[in-house]
């Protein structure tokens, strides 16, 4: 999560359309080939799945996408019932958001517990070390 791999949002602004799309593309691609489904998305879908990524989950970094395929690919994301549709693609790029946001909340919370209690004007460590002071002085 804390990586420097560009978002699918930069790679987007920085390089084009087609040149984003075409990474997911081939993704989407290697998921259709490992899984060895009876119905594999089409070429159609396979485009219009890749440019919905793009645009509902521009935020994720390269790394994320990498990592969420291998989960997919490894089954963490349950049975595919020997089909493989835009839906499930899109609520398995979902599900993970989710979780990222989730977690990256979850850092931040205990970032800002981690600076507070360093702080020297913070009010609840103040009063222990006047208490703590009071009882090691009696």
């Amino acid at each position: 999560m804390n990586t420097t791999a560009p978002t699918l949002a930069a790679i987007n602004r920085e390089n084009g359309k087609e040149f984003s799309a075409a990474l997911v593309m081939g993704w989407l691609v290697y998921l259709n080939d490992m899984l060895n489904l009876n119905k594999p998305m089409t070429e159609d879908q396979i485009e219009h799945c890749a440019t919905e990524v793009i645009n509902l989950y521009g935020s994720l970094k390269m790394s994320d996408v990498t990592y969420l395929f291998r989960k997919i690919i490894s089954g963490q994301y349950g049975e595919f019932y020997e089909s493989l549709t835009v839906q499930k693609v899109l609520t398995f790029f979902r599900q993970y958001f989710d979780d990222r946001c989730s977690l990256a909340e979850l850092e931040s919370q205990r970032d800002h517990a981690d600076f507070a209690s360093r702080d020297t004007f913070n009010y609840s460590s103040n009063l222990r070390r006047i208490w703590g002071g009071l009882s090691s002085k009696s």
